[in-house]
């Protein structure tokens, strides 16, 4: 039965249970070690839905089914440690919103359409929630900026898809990307190799350094954990292509520390974008907020001076003054 016109969605509950499970499985998958991590490996591998990447064997044996497949109505998108995540689970939480196979579909991890097609709902799924809601849709998310080639992909995977970018104040979300490679890494910073390995802040000065020497913004540092960080806070090259390729009435921006601070309103906002029924979303706990961590005011003051003329510039282009 369709929802009649006007009417305020009701939460989904199993559907919301389901996407709790995927993000608790796989945020304990990332902190196991050893058995505990082998034990966890093994009950992931037939999840209904993922918090991280599916297993690469479920990607390839539904790929084998793809002819009936749908494609990705919008795209939601920004930096890593940017809110992507929280932004997602709030968009799939909602009725009308038919769940791909993870949270995060990465271009990287799916280069090629085959694999990319086999991680959306078939048009079966699809139509059983429009049956239900009278609309149905769904949705690519990921933490792809600042890849400028993610625009031109996403052209090709639905040229009149909409977009929504989350951006965070650029300071905070290089500290946190920083802290989030933490996680990763601890393990492998037991290994002599990376005895003398340098910590954020010198980390920092090298990026700063680089950038200033090649009169170029957002220097890499090649090498796992050893920078790009700056690279990954710097938005408005990405919002450019994105307005080209989908134009800017396609795109929507939305400030993270807005969304961290009322979910509720920015949530609406984004289902109103999309042309998604009225729904009222369900709080979401964040579940990979990341290891705590205080970065130094030399750090703090040295980022804000470097991010300064960057910010102004993307202040002159959206119109709008985000107070970074």
């Amino acid at each position: 039965m369709k929802i009649p016109p006007q009417t305020t969605l009701a939460p989904d509950l199993k559907k919301l249970e389901i996407i709790r499970r995927a993000a608790q499985l796989d945020t304990a998958y990332i902190n196991a070690t050893g058995s505990k991590k082998i034990a966890l490996h093994l009950k992931r591998q037939f999840q209904p839905y993922y918090f991280m990447q599916a297993p690469l064997w479920r990607t390839a044996v539904r790929s084998l089914n793809n002819k009936h497949r749908v494609k990705p109505d919008f795209f939601s998108v920004g930096a890593v440690r940017s809110g992507t995540t929280l932004l997602a689970d709030y968009i799939m939480q909602h009725p009308c919103v038919v769940l791909p196979l993870a949270k995060e579909i990465g271009m990287r991890d799916a280069p090629i359409s085959r694999l990319l097609e086999a991680q959306f709902p078939t048009q079966k799924n699809k139509n059983a929630i429009e049956e239900q809601y009278g609309v149905a849709k769904t949705a690519y998310c990921s933490p792809v900026a600042p890849s400028l080639l993610f625009p031109l992909l996403a052209r090709n995977v639905n040229p009149n898809g909409k977009v929504i970018m989350i951006m965070r104040n650029p300071v905070d979300r290089t500290f946190s990307h920083w802290r989030w490679d933490q996680v990763f890494m601890k393990r492998l910073k037991k290994d002599k190799l990376w005895k003398n390995f340098p910590g954020f802040d010198e980390l920092i000065k090298l990026e700063i350094e680089a950038s200033e020497q090649k009169a170029t913004t957002g220097i890499t540092l090649a090498g796992a954990g050893c920078g790009g960080y700056i690279q990954h806070s710097i938005y408005l090259p990405f919002i450019k292509s994105l307005h080209q390729n989908f134009g800017k009435e396609n795109v929507l921006l939305i400030k993270a520390e807005c969304f961290f601070e009322n979910p509720t309103t920015t949530a609406k906002t984004v289902y109103d974008f999309f042309g998604l029924p009225d729904y009222n979303p369900v709080e979401t706990a964040v579940e990979n907020a990341g290891p705590k961590g205080e970065m130094s005011e030399e750090s703090r003051e040295s980022l804000t001076d470097f991010f300064a003329p960057l910010n102004a510039q993307l202040y002159d282009y959206i119109g709008e003054d985000y107070a970074w």
